[in-house]
């Protein structure tokens, strides 16, 4: 089974969760490397999990790339190991390496967001709420986790890193889930549910309030370094992206993948440009 097509979502969901661990080094806390591996591990195979509940329960639903079964495996499988690996991690986090009594909380936080969002009984995708739970689990949870795991506590910083990656990763999931055209009917996706230009507005909603984020990062006084630059080219793309919202890019289907390409591509350049930033303050 090939996870090249899943990457960008890995990455989109790892790095926040590196961001919040190098905020627990910026901040004078000790940062645990062996323990950033086993959450990756587990960040990683939560979200392979959600895709295979959303092939299992809602097969093809959306623009997301598909996690396929192989001969010798079939997909049940797979998301059974997936959440076997992540309840492993968990429980040597909390016990082996004493990461804080709300670890596996955390965890649980992450399976409710992602693999329940397709699988029955919660099923957010189905109740218009999969956008809410994504943006959450690619936002803030990953941030306040790297950052609760390392230091077993959490600081007031991690909005202004938690927040714009909530805001974009929203975007993300409200793109990926836009109709094409004449198809609103087999969706129950929250793009689905409204007028076209409700979805929009939407879009435009937390696209300003990304680069909103933006602007008071790059003026934060704590990121003035030289990667704080890389805020900009990040701004530009958001701002890309709304042009093409606000030239009805819903209306085609190879214009609707532009912009979901471009929108994940700015949550994981954030992410991206968040953590070197962290980086360059330890």
């Amino acid at each position: 089974m090939s996870l090249i097509p899943l990457l960008p979502f890995l990455l989109a969901g790892c790095l926040p969760l590196w961001v919040g661990a190098l905020l627990a080094g910026v901040s004078g806390l000790p940062v645990r490397p062996w323990v950033l591996g086993a959450s990756t591990l587990a960040v990683a195979a939560l979200i392979l999990a959600a895709f295979g509940a959303r092939e299992t329960f809602y097969p093809g639903v959306g623009r997301c790339p598909a996690l396929k079964p192989t001969l010798t495996q079939p997909l049940g499988a797979t998301v059974y190991e997936a959440l076997g690996v992540a309840a492993l991690m968990g429980l040597a986090l909390q016990f082996g390496w004493r990461t804080g009594a709300f670890t596996i909380p955390l965890g649980a936080l992450g399976l409710l967001g992602g693999y329940f969002s397709f699988a029955p009984p919660l099923a957010w995708h189905r109740r218009g709420l999969g956008e809410v739970a994504g943006a959450l689990c690619f936002g803030l949870l990953p941030v306040a986790t790297g950052l609760y795991l390392q230091c077993s506590q959490l600081l007031t910083e991690l909005l202004f890193y938690g927040l714009p990656l909530t805001f974009t990763g929203f975007n993300v999931f409200l793109v990926y889930g836009f109709p094409s055209p004449g198809d609103a009917a087999k969706l129950r996706t929250l793009a689905a549910r409204v007028q076209p230009l409700t979805a929009t507005l939407l879009y435009t909603i937390f696209n300003i309030l990304t680069i909103l984020m933006l602007m008071v990062i790059l003026i934060f006084p704590a990121s003035a370094l030289p990667w704080r630059f890389g805020l900009v080219p990040l701004a530009i793309l958001a701002v890309v992206n709304q042009e093409l919202i606000k030239r009805k890019a819903y209306q085609k289907e190879r214009r609707l993948q532009l912009v979901a390409r471009l929108t994940l591509t700015l949550h994981v350049g954030m992410g991206l440009v968040f953590a070197m930033m962290l980086w360059q303050r330890l």
